[in-house]
């Protein structure tokens, strides 16, 4: 790791959008001169942190919470990527960067598995078949219009580097009766909406989601490791949308920082559309915290008939499996 550099905030230019292009979802000093940003091919600088810079006492100190950063050089001027979205530099005037020249992979997934049956207006239809236009139904009764949908084979190579690509295998009625109502594929970062009596959440919201691969515990909820190839797929509306997928409350695509990965998927029309849906568009509901979502996830768990003997109660309690407010579960 490199020494910390500190950035003053004032030498940094503009955000822009362009669209970073890449062969294997992977940035590092291989992909100097053929991967891009915005057309033009990138030198890359390397992966680390970045972290707000604080005036104390006429010092710069770190502080606050840091964030992934990349960084690499394209067309004469250096950009900083923030995989997981800026940091936040209320009050600060300077950001430390913490940089190495390890690799950095850029494309996580957030989608469905091919095969997912989405509750439209109409009934339940593959995510694959969804198009433009198209009137999903979210777990509260609303319709919602289709602007996007976009798939993705992945070849999953069998090394460390490339665990992140493996879905996460949700058992059928892994939460509660009917959801999944059948074993369900997402990609590991793809959140799943719960209520539960269990939860903390901020005034105003009545549950949280959770990253599929934080509810994984081994027996309803796992890794699925044997997976060599994915086919992922993901719906994108003009608001972020809890969509019943296999009768399982997840997240619509959220127009975000990691929106941009899979932009140059999209007909121009969407892409230009970006902009706005990322001012406009509001996360559906809170995250919950990593150690909130491993307890609920054992807590279902526990309580499941799927687990067989010793795996959960001998008279299995679906009181406090997941509940949705106005009590609409696809058949």
């Amino acid at each position: 790791m490199s020494p910390d550099v500190t950035h003053v905030l004032a030498d940094f230019g503009t955000p822009t959008t362009q669209t970073l292009s890449d062969d294997d979802g992977w940035l590092s000093d291989a992909d100097d001169g053929i991967a891009t940003f915005g057309g033009d091919p990138i030198d890359y600088i390397g992966s680390g942190t970045a972290t707000p810079g604080v005036d104390v006492g006429g010092f710069i100190v770190p502080l606050g919470t840091s964030v992934p950063l990349v960084a690499f050089e394209a067309g004469g001027q250096i950009y900083f990527h923030y995989p997981e979205g800026p940091p936040n530099l209320l009050s600060a005037v300077a950001l430390v960067t913490s940089l190495s020249p390890a690799p950095y992979e850029v494309f996580t997934p957030l989608c469905f598995g091919a095969g997912t049956l989405i509750a439209t207006a109409e009934g339940e239809a593959r995510v694959e078949d969804l198009g433009p236009g198209d009137r999903v139904l979210d777990a509260f009764g609303k319709v919602h219009e289709v602007i996007w949908q976009g798939g993705r084979v992945l070849d999953i190579p069998d090394a460390p580097d490339f665990e992140k690509w493996r879905p996460v295998r949700v058992r059928a009625h892994a939460f509660g009766p009917g959801c999944p109502a059948r074993d369900t594929f997402l990609s590991q970062q793809h959140r799943v909406y719960f209520e539960h009596p269990g939860l903390t959440v901020p005034d105003g919201a009545h549950g949280a989601f959770a990253p599929a691969r934080q509810m994984v515990n081994d027996r309803s909820v796992r890794i699925a490791r044997g997976r060599a190839r994915m086919k992922y797929h993901h719906v994108l509306c003009a608001e972020h949308v809890v969509l019943l997928a296999n009768g399982m409350p997840a997240e619509s695509l959220y127009a975000g920082a990691l929106i941009w990965e899979i932009a140059e998927q999209m007909p121009e029309a969407v892409r230009a559309r970006l902009p706005e849906l990322a001012r406009t568009m509001k996360p559906a509901a809170p995250d919950m915290g990593a150690t909130q979502s491993e307890d609920l996830s054992d807590t279902l768990a526990d309580s499941s008939p799927l687990l067989g003997a010793g795996g959960g109660r001998s008279e299995p309690d679906w009181s406090h499996g997941v509940r949705i407010r106005q009590g609409f579960q696809a058949a």
